[in-house]
C-alpha cells in the first residue's frame, strides 16, 4: 500500500539583496577564529592585508536560464542555424542537390 506524498513546493527565501543582515551579525564562527588570529573588521586577508575588504555579493537567480546564461545568447543559435543552412544550400548548388 503506497501513499503518494504531499506534493512539494519550492521554498522562497527572503530577499536581502545588500546582504545586510549576515555581514552585520559579529557572532559567526569562522570571524571569531579570524579575530583570535589577529584579523580585525575592516582590514583585508593577507600578511600585507591586500586581500578584499568587503564580502562577496550575493545575486537572486530568480530564472530558468543556466547560471551565466543570458536570453540574448539562445539567439545564437538561430543564428548559426541560419548561417549553416545558407552554406548547405550554396554547397547544394555548386555540386547538385540529388547527386553523391
Amino acid at each position: 500500500f503506497f501513499l503518494p506524498s504531499p506534493a512539494r513546493r519550492r521554498q522562497k527565501w527572503s530577499v536581502d539583496p545588500q546582504n545586510s543582515t549576515w555581514s552585520k551579525d559579529d557572532s559567526k564562527f569562522g570571524q571569531k577564529m579570524l579575530e583570535k588570529m589577529g584579523w580585525s573588521k575592516g582590514k583585508g586577508l593577507g600578511a600585507q592585508e591586500q586581500g578584499n575588504t568587503e564580502h562577496i555579493k550575493v545575486q537572486v537567480k530568480n530564472n530558468t536560464l543556466g547560471l551565466g546564461a543570458t536570453i540574448k545568447h539562445e539567439d545564437n543559435w538561430i543564428a548559426h542555424q541560419d548561417d549553416f543552412n545558407q552554406l548547405l544550400a550554396e554547397l547544394n548548388s555548386c555540386h547538385g542537390q540529388g547527386e553523391t
